[in-house]
């Protein structure tokens, strides 16, 4: 589990816990209308080859993984990614987190367990997008996973399951 170094009752950010952590892990940039213009995804829409992309990520961060948690979690949360956009007209590297969470609205009406759709739907997107982020071949300053926790809807749920793993969270985060 990635431990944020926030101290939770400094106040430093608002809101729950949930947001307060979630504010804490995106660092500058709270909301796609706070980032340049410069930096906005819709700027490299056609810069990104999506599957080329996610290639990468594979090779580079799952290589060490199971067969199985790749095919079963990883490319299984990689292929659905990609039906929902394709369904939805959305660049699968380059989302608003509007779509990241009418995505994973979509697995929680399919697979109804906070912990699945956390592990095996949204972990694998938060990492890849967070993955670009700190990746010098990519202009991502952001990741839309964690701005669609400040959306208040399926994310939110998704993202406060993952704070009963932390050390550092107080015993109430509601």
């Amino acid at each position: 589990m990635i431990e944020t170094n926030y101290e939770y009752a400094s106040g430093y950010h608002e809101g729950t816990m949930v947001e307060q952590d979630a504010r804490a892990f995106l660092g500058v940039y709270k909301s796609v209308e706070a980032v340049s213009q410069r930096y906005r995804f819709e700027t490299f829409k056609d810069d990104i080859d999506a599957e080329k992309e996610w290639e990468a990520f594979d090779a580079a961060e799952l290589e060490g993984m199971s067969y199985s948690t790749r095919k079963y979690k990883y490319e299984k949360a990689w292929r659905e990614w990609r039906s929902y956009c394709d369904e939805h007209g959305v660049h699968p590297a380059l989302a608003d987190p509007q779509d990241i969470e009418n995505h994973i609205a979509e697995q929680l009406e399919l697979v109804p367990s906070l912990g699945t759709v956390h592990t095996a739907r949204f972990r694998p997107l938060y990492l890849w997008y967070r993955w670009m982020q700190f990746h010098p071949d990519y202009d991502h300053r952001y990741n839309p996973c964690v701005m669609a926790v400040l959306l208040g809807g399926a994310v939110y749920d998704v993202w406060a399951l993952r704070l009963g793993d932390r050390k550092n969270v107080p015993e109430s985060y509601e």
